[in-house]
């Protein structure tokens, strides 16, 4: 039974799987009263083009993601972005825009030390200052940034939008203290905020989340996606199993030291960045080296960020999803700004 519990069970970080669920669970809630396709109308108003409607929503996944978490921009945005373009009958545009919001959220989150896990972790474990983290990884940070406003440039013309207003969806209309519900989700929102920052365990973040949803509308919970979270458990189950392999503890002790970015990179294509990160910190004390690679490692395959399947899990949930077209498209971009960051990783003499 113990074996059983290591090498299944005790692999899982119930902790982020609670946090997503919250998360899911709180942008399902505010969808479904009504708020998202209110916002979607008066945003679209005041936005002129496809262009500029690009430049706010890839650039929000990229600056959000800096204090929210990669995870919580997408999973915030992502389903934003795609009403908005149902809203515009421009699903063409579909593919690109969400592909580089995951690179944005990606690449933003890196920025700050709470941006994403392996931020948080390597920070704390190396007991890095605010100067030698920034040190390390603004170069990056900026460099994707401006070939992300070059992309937009080139990839997303100046179209004028234009839109057709609804009414009201007849839920949210025939909702009794409409008021009161929003006020929950709004603390509710605000309690998974503070769980990010670990002031709320989140164990009571759940626990209320899973009870407002209960009683505001049980049909919310069909919303929600769950197969993310199921591959969530199969990836982390996957990634702690391979993480204790005699052999690949042993081959990692020998090539990490002084091949950190490289290193960071290959190993996070395989199990993602955040295990990585933790894995390779046990053979190596040039923290910086590797801040960097496990961060530009998140750039590359699906499985390099763990973010990145959230995109992908939406984006299938819509009528016209095609993943292997998605997939070659997210493979491309990622590639060219993979190998942007090795050219700067160079010229910076790392």
């Amino acid at each position: 039974m113990e074996i059983f519990y290591q090498y299944t069970i005790g692999q899982i970080n119930f902790e982020t799987l609670g946090l997503l669920f919250s998360l899911m669970g709180v942008v399902a809630g505010i969808t479904k009263l009504g708020y998202i396709d209110n916002f979607t109308t008066f945003f679209l108003n005041k936005t002129g083009n496809t262009s500029k409607l690009a430049l706010f929503l890839i650039g929000a996944c990229f600056f959000l993601s800096m204090l929210l978490t990669n995870d919580v921009a997408l999973i915030v945005l992502v389903p934003f972005s795609i009403g908005i373009l149902n809203r515009l009958n421009r699903n063409d545009l579909l593919i690109k825009l969400l592909v580089l919001e995951t690179i944005a959220a990606n690449m933003g989150s890196m920025m700050t030390p709470i941006g994403n896990p392996q931020n948080v972790y390597l920070f704390q474990n190396y007991q890095m200052t605010l100067s030698s983290f920034y040190a390390a990884i603004l170069p990056y940070g900026i460099v994707a940034f401006l070939f992300l406003l070059a992309l937009i440039f080139f990839n997303f013309k100046k179209e004028k939008i234009a839109i057709t207003v609804d009414e009201e969806n007849s839920f949210s209309k025939s909702l009794k203290y409409k008021r009161f519900w929003s006020l929950v989700f709004i603390l509710l929102f605000i309690l998974c905020l503070l769980n990010i920052l670990r002031i709320v365990p989140h164990y009571v973040t759940f626990t209320l989340v899973l009870a407002s949803l209960f009683l505001f509308d049980k049909k919310t919970f069909r919303t929600i996606n769950f197969n993310l979270l199921i591959k969530f458990i199969c990836l982390f189950i996957l990634v702690g199993d391979i993480a204790q392999i005699p052999w690949i503890n042993s081959f990692l002790s020998h090539i990490i030291s002084g091949r950190e970015i490289g290193g960071g990179i290959f190993v996070s294509q395989i199990v993602s960045n955040v295990p990585a990160a933790i894995l390779l910190s046990k053979f190596t004390q040039n923290s910086t080296a590797l801040l960097i690679g496990v961060n530009i490692g998140g750039l590359g395959t699906l499985i390099a960020s763990m973010a990145s399947m959230i995109s992908l899990e939406y984006y299938k949930k819509t009528s016209a999803a095609n993943s292997k077209k998605y997939i070659a498209c997210f493979t491309k971009y990622n590639l060219i700004f993979l190998v942007l960051e090795l050219v700067t990783a160079q010229l910076a003499g790392c």
